[in-house]
């Protein structure tokens, strides 16, 4: 792999990591807040289990917070029931939890996923942050972009040389062309700030 310079590193590691992290969470198909092992759900396990649903009201705004609290208390009771009953109101709890939480962000509560479905780079973005370390996760994110930006640039060149007059070929070329132009167009506007968070 040919490296570049280091200066053009370091302003693509500052690029590709606010790309990759904003087109990361704004994705709709990475199940993320909704999974059930991502941060909100793992949270209100430990709520339920220790009786106290301070740790979850973060993941509402304020105005529901007695909602929830509300829901949380009948959960506990139903909770002593245990077996299927426990299950089912845990169950309840993290959905409304979950559809406040996203509804919060103008986002659908379309159900819990299951575990597993959480996206590796959201995952990664997730365990940066238990071990206050993010250099680890930087890299790949930079080193994927490197990738992605040379293939992309390598197989629009070969496709330009070889496009002549043939019309065939000039087709090929352009497909290239609009994969490698649009790609690196939606990292930069990432970069320049023009891509908001959304779900």
């Amino acid at each position: 792999m040919t490296y570049l310079r280091l200066p053009l590193r370091k302003t693509l590691l500052a690029l590709a990591t606010s790309s990759a992290l904003a087109l990361v969470f704004a994705a709709p198909a990475l199940a993320h807040c909704d999974a059930l092992d991502g941060p909100v759900i793992s949270e209100a396990r430990i709520a339920l289990n220790s009786g106290d649903v301070t740790p979850v009201l973060k993941w509402v705004p304020a105005v529901d917070e007695a909602r929830i609290s509300s829901t949380f208390e009948k959960v506990l009771e139903v909770r002593q029931n245990g077996g299927s009953a426990r299950e089912l109101a845990d169950q309840q709890f993290f959905a409304e939890l979950v559809e406040i939480h996203r509804a919060s962000e103008d986002a659908p509560f379309t159900g819990i996923k299951p575990a597993g479905a959480i996206d590796p780079a959201v995952q990664l973005a997730d365990k940066a942050l238990d071990e206050g370390e993010i250099d680890t996760f930087l890299a790949r994110i930079v080193e994927k972009f490197e990738q992605n930006a040379r293939s992309a640039f390598e197989a629009t060149l070969a496709a330009k040389q070889q496009a002549g007059n043939d019309p065939e070929r000039g087709r090929e070329f352009v497909d290239h062309y609009v994969n490698y132009v649009h790609y690196l167009e939606d990292v930069h506007k990432v970069i320049a700030g023009n891509s908001g968070h959304s779900h």
